[in-house]
């Protein structure tokens, strides 16, 4: 088991290197959807939950956090993102004993309707579309040891405009680890996979054929797009719990990110416990490369968990900062344990 292990964070280690962070790629991959948070608790924290998130939002962050899970779990996600955006998020886990935990999870995007313009009707022709941008996963997590868990998750990717439109699939894989009761540390690769490449009839364009009489229809021509890679991310991270007393606990979180086509981040986050039932959290990201640019600041949440005879339920707030032209982020979260 410990040669599996050491072999996984070795691989791990490799992706590392082979998708190294590089400013100089922003705005070249597609599939960026895939790097908005979910999850009202993680995002209140900063995003540095990989080493100990559990249950059904550890699918997004870590899929090993899903072994962890006492009971099976629901949990339903909405974000109020940049741009009247609504990120919604719902997502499942089923224990199967000693086999494992297995998981789902459906996210997607809301743009509404938007006016349709085109070179002929920049004013607009009167017709609305929305985008479709959807990701729907399974996944597999287990306890490896009484202190190691090992998680897997294969997606598919969808991205739609009118008649148009890109798929794709990835995996992606984590580790936790625990060292005691206290101090626990998590790894991540993310989105590892196949590139996304646009094609449908609005790649379309009429022109008139050379030396063609004059009554002859109209020819059409149909643009080439490019593939592009979709955002890989490896990670790894510590979370620290000091218990005060019986009702009040202390954790620290932190993590590292390095992304295939923008800046490293470092994310730190903060949550106070009373009585397991309470909390308050904080959080923060740093773009360590191009810290001027970044659009997220801080972040801001609570939560309130009440066991319900043999039934458990969590609701969890998160604030995120936009430094810059959007409103800020609010982030609701509803979770069922079973």
């Amino acid at each position: 088991m410990k040669k599996f292990i050491i072999l996984f964070v070795i691989l791990l280690c490799s992706s590392f290197q082979i998708y190294a962070g590089d400013v100089s790629k922003i705005g070249t991959v597609s599939g960026t959807e895939l790097l908005i948070p979910v999850g009202a608790r993680s995002i209140a924290l900063g995003g540095a939950v990989l080493s100990d998130v559990k249950g059904a939002e550890a699918i997004y962050w870590n899929p090993a956090g899903v072994a962890y899970s006492q009971k099976s779990e629901i949990t339903f996600s909405n974000m109020s993102y940049i741009a009247d955006i609504d990120v919604n998020y719902i997502a499942g886990t089923i224990r199967a004993g000693v086999v494992g935990t297995f998981g789902l999870h459906l996210k997607f995007l809301s743009f509404g309707d938007i006016e349709e313009t085109t070179v002929n009707a920049p004013e607009g022709t009167g017709n609305t579309y929305s985008p479709s941008f959807s990701t729907f996963g399974l996944t597999f997590g287990r306890m490896l040891t009484d202190r190691i868990t090992a998680g897997v998750t294969a997606k598919y990717i969808y991205e739609g405009i009118m008649q148009t439109s890109a798929s794709t699939f990835a995996f992606d894989m984590g580790i936790q680890y625990a060292f005691n009761n206290n101090l626990r540390m998590g790894v991540t690769l993310l989105n590892l996979g196949g590139k996304l490449s646009f094609d449908g009839r609005n790649l379309e364009q009429p022109f008139q054929i050379p030396n063609a009489p004059p009554t002859a229809e109209d020819g059409y021509f149909r643009a080439t797009p490019l593939s592009s890679n979709i955002p890989s991310t490896f990670s790894f991270g510590f979370s620290y719990s000091a218990n005060i007393n019986e009702m009040n606990g202390l954790r620290l979180t932190g993590a590292f990110s390095n992304f295939n086509e923008s800046s490293d981040q470092l994310f730190g986050g903060m949550e106070y416990g009373f009585r397991q039932m309470f909390f308050l959290r904080g959080g923060y990201a740093y773009n360590v490369q191009e810290s001027s640019d970044a659009i997220f600041g801080y972040s801001l949440g609570a939560g309130f968990h009440f066991p319900i005879g043999g039934f458990e339920f969590t609701l969890d707030y998160a604030f995120r900062d936009v430094t810059d032209y959007f409103d800020a982020n609010n982030v609701f979260s509803i979770t069922f344990g079973l």
